[in-house]
């Protein structure tokens, strides 16, 4: 009997202690927004943009929810990590300065209701595309929580070589202002930017002008093939060879480097050895002028043609022709030049121009040799003009001349009409 008193007691005792008295409140736990990212989007939902490797200050719309818990006046902060940047000009210091982590204020936010923060990210130059996931702290008096964002790097920038041709398709030692044109395309998603494109060229090849190999295309669009002309010199480069040029190509995020061959072809080089008749006179015609000719180059010239430039002083014939000439071999072409009697005594410049054909090409090859000739002044006007100027010594000779010629014109005179009388005593005798 005691102890179902006992038993009793302890019960009671329990059950007033558990029983709340009467008029005494209860505290009650305080509730808490639970906040989640709706969604995540560079640009905005209505004009959404591709980020991509060099991106700049390129803005984040992110939407976030509070599924639960009471009405807070709360701030989002992004942090953020490579390959993402934040930078702000700061006014008051007068520069551009950088942050890991960029703050929006977003207000209240009630349950049930989402807001929108508005971020602003670069993107560093050598990113790869995928999804990254960033930190979002949300943060309010006495509350934090920390979200993650999921955002995407999905454009990118690919610069290929679509196509070459040069122009004209087959060139030789010597040629001038060929022309490369190279076909770009970006076959990325995303432009290409800053694009650069520059043709190295090897040795004993050169640019026909300062800039002619290099380009700053700006920005290349995502499918488009863009052509970008190159001109470049032959030197005389051993032939028929083949040789290699380099492509490089710049851009955010990227770089190619391409190599280019192509053939210089075999070519006839005609040479003008040396030349005879060079001394011409003031007047004189039918002068003889020859020129050995040597094909010093790989190929054999045919149809050749020699054309003499000449000054207005000369004239006469001044075009000879060849068959052919195989390399290392020589042959002599001649010319006669008329020299005009008002030439000065001095020395031309005239031109060799050399025509001819290969068996390699359709089109002509044309060449130039330089050559001097010296004109020499004629005896009459030599005569002439020292006779004006009155030196002794000269005129003292043409005073013996002519005296020379007048005894001889004397004489034979006086031969004639000797011969004469006797012939005529000879036929009286008869």
């Amino acid at each position: 009997m005691r102890n179902i008193l006992v038993w009793l007691t302890i019960g009671v005792v329990i059950l007033g202690l558990s029983v709340p008295v009467m008029g005494t409140p209860v505290a009650a736990q305080q509730e808490k927004p639970d906040f989640v990212v709706f969604t995540a989007i560079w640009g905005s939902e209505s004009s959404p943009l591709i980020a991509s490797p060099g991106s700049k200050n390129l803005p984040l719309e992110v939407v976030i929810v509070n599924e639960g818990g009471p009405s807070i006046q709360t701030n989002a902060t992004l942090m953020l990590s490579p390959p993402f940047s934040y930078a702000y000009y700061d006014s008051a210091a007068g520069k551009w300065e950088s942050s890991n982590n960029e703050t929006d204020r977003l207000g209240y936010v009630g349950s049930g209701d989402q807001a929108t923060a508005i971020f602003y990210a670069s993107i560093s130059d050598r990113a790869s595309d995928g999804v990254y996931l960033l930190p979002l702290s949300i943060e309010a008096s006495g509350f934090n929580e920390t979200l993650n964002v999921s955002i995407a790097i999905q454009g990118f920038a690919s610069v290929k070589v679509a196509g070459i041709g040069f122009n004209p398709p087959d060139f030789f030692p010597g040629e001038q202002d060929v022309e490369l044109e190279a076909y770009l395309i970006n076959a990325g998603t995303s432009p290409a930017k800053n694009v650069t494109v520059a043709l190295d060229l090897p040795k004993g090849f050169s640019p026909s002008w300062g800039n002619s190999t290099v380009h700053d295309l700006g920005a290349l669009p995502v499918g488009t093939e863009v052509p970008v002309d190159f001109y470049f010199n032959v030197g005389s480069v051993p032939s028929p060879m083949n040789y290699t040029a380099h492509l490089r190509v710049n851009y955010v995020g990227g770089s190619i480097n391409v190599p280019l061959s192509f053939m210089v072809g075999g070519k006839a080089a005609l040479e003008l050895v040396s030349v005879s008749g060079t001394n011409l006179t003031q007047g004189g015609s039918g002068q003889k002028l020859y020129a050995i000719i040597k094909n010093g180059g790989n190929y054999t010239a045919e149809d050749i043609t020699f054309n003499l430039l000449i000054p207005n002083e000369f004239s006469g014939v001044t075009t000879d022709y060849l068959g052919e000439l195989k390399p290392g071999q020589t042959a002599v072409v001649r010319f006669e030049l008329d020299t005009t009697s008002g030439a000065k005594p001095m020395s031309y410049n005239l031109s060799l121009q050399e025509t001819w054909y290969q068996n390699n090409t359709e089109l002509p090859f044309t060449d130039y040799s330089p050559l001097q000739v010296n004109v020499k002044e004629s005896f009459i006007n030599s005569l002439e003009h020292d006779v004006i100027t009155a030196k002794p010594d000269t005129v003292l000779y043409a005073i013996l001349i002519v005296l020379v010629l007048l005894v001889g014109m004397l004489l034979g005179i006086l031969a004639r009409g000797g011969a004469k009388d006797q012939k005529r005593e000879s036929a009286e005798k008869r």
